[in-house]
């Protein structure tokens, strides 16, 4: 990676307009220091998100500073193999392992005891199954893995929806109010989202990476990383023959 490639890279790291003003408040109210440290922590796990988007040539959109987290979006996620997609949500959490050893090699005292706390509530928060967080994330590309693409997302938001209404119910706080009122809106942004991805991803089809395992289906389901083929009437169609079938299935 050229030193310009990757100045462009960090280029598209944008910091939302209501960070700055958590960033004054913490200021007056004279907790930067421990602010900073742990959005740190979160930005660094983000790169890594980034870091393996780009080595995976990802169509890289932006990275978001939020006032308690980060988002990195990418304009083809849900389109790669999937492999590579979990290789893109896992880096975050293994970054922590990084983390881990820099906290211990660069602090010391009271500031590294908050430092490794926060370090490890980061991780373990991620790793809730509630989309967007890379848990969510990993438990919707294991179920896309396994069983009928349109299936596996609705799946995704149920699980996802239980267990927020899990967090709600026992960490409802006033500390948590704001990450829990983000949560609660990215349900129906998922909720919207399904049915748009499954008619653009459905379309893209012919022009989809190279898939050497094969699925005969029966119904109109389709199998991520597989070359699909359907079985109707007796007769075998491609799964380009079935695009226009499958779109139509998509409200059913």
């Amino acid at each position: 990676m050229t030193i310009q490639r990757l100045k462009n890279l960090f280029h598209k790291i944008d910091i939302h307009p209501v960070t700055l003003i958590y960033f004054v408040l913490a200021w007056i109210g004279e907790y930067l220091k421990w602010y900073l440290s742990t959005l740190l922590i979160v930005c660094l796990h983000e790169i890594c998100h980034l870091l393996m988007a780009y080595y995976f040539d990802f169509e890289i959109d932006k990275v978001e500073i939020l006032p308690f987290g980060a988002y990195l979006s990418l304009n083809d996620f849900y389109f790669h193999p999937i492999r590579e997609e979990i290789c893109v949500v896992l880096a975050g959490p293994c970054s922590h392992l990084l983390i881990y050893g820099l906290i211990l090699v660069l602090s010391s005292g009271v500031y590294q005891e908050y430092l490794l706390t926060m370090n490890m509530m980061v991780f373990v928060f991620n790793l809730v199954p509630i989309y967007p967080m890379d848990g969510g994330r990993i438990i919707g590309l294991i179920l896309q893995s396994v069983m009928d693409l349109k299936k596996a997302l609705y799946l995704t938001l149920k699980i996802s929806v239980f267990v927020f209404c899990i967090l709600f119910c026992f960490y409802c706080q006033m500390n948590t109010f704001v990450i829990l009122s983000y949560l609660f809106i990215q349900q129906f942004y998922y909720l919207k989202f399904i049915p748009v991805y499954l008619r653009k991803y459905y379309t893209q089809i012919p022009s989809l990476y190279p898939r050497d395992k094969i699925v005969l289906n029966r119904t109109l389901t389709y199998r991520r990383g597989f070359h699909n083929y359907y079985q109707v009437d007796g007769l075998i169609y491609d799964e380009q023959e079935m695009v226009g079938e499958l779109i139509k299935n998509v409200k059913k």
